[in-house]
Parts: structure tokens; sequence; C-alpha cells
């Protein structure tokens, strides 16, 4: 059964992997927002190769944890890092885009102003 569930895991990490360079390819993931996918794909592959050696030995030592559980934790602690990291670019480009609409604004009202005084 354990066997199964380490084949399953690591082929949907291969396709991870694989998919993360085929968007970047083709244009529509951008490399840096694609650093943690593939370091999500990597971790999850290296766990389901030598689940004792990295499992075992530091999961389940210090927390108790069963290897189906640390995979699932490893692969939550990676998407909440991505997810984190997409929060500060979102924030960021608000911020972008709340400060050209204002630029945006004063640049017309100086068009309007400037169109008004020639004749």
């Amino acid at each position: 059964m354990l066997l199964k569930v380490q084949l399953v895991i690591g082929a949907l990490s291969v396709i991870l992997f694989f998919l993360t360079f085929e968007l970047i390819r083709k244009g529509r993931l951008r490399e840096e927002y694609s650093i943690l996918w593939l370091f999500t794909g990597i971790a999850i592959f290296l766990l389901t190769l030598w689940p004792e050696f990295f499992l075992s030995q530091f999961f389940s030592r210090v927390t108790g944890i069963f290897y189906l559980s640390a995979i699932v934790l490893v692969a939550f602690f990676f998407l909440l890092l991505i997810v984190f990291h997409f929060s500060v670019v979102i924030s960021k480009l608000t911020s972008q885009n709340k400060e050209m609409a204002q630029r945006y604004a004063l640049l017309e009202l100086e068009f309007k102003e400037l169109k008004k005084s020639t004749p």
C-alpha cells in the first residue's frame, strides 16, 4: 500500500515539475513566480524517493507524524509559502496601480487645463 502511495505522489510531483517548466517555456508563468512551485515539486519528489531518510528520521522523531501526513504537511507548507508570496506581489501591484491611476488623473487634469488655455 505504501509503495502505491509513493508512486502516485511521486508521479504527481514530477507532473507538477514539468508542468511548471512548460508554463515558463510558453511564457504563461514568470520565472520569479515559478521558483516556489519548482521547489515544491522537488521537495515532494525527494520525500517520495527516500521517505525513510527524510521522514522517518526527522519528522517521525520530532513530531511523531507518519509518512503520508508528513508529505501533506510539507506540501501544505510550500503552498502556504506560495500564497504568501502571491499576497506580497498583489499588494505591490495594488500600490503601483493606485499610483498610476493618480498620475493619470493628474496628467489628464493638466491636459484639460492646457487645452482650455490654448486658443
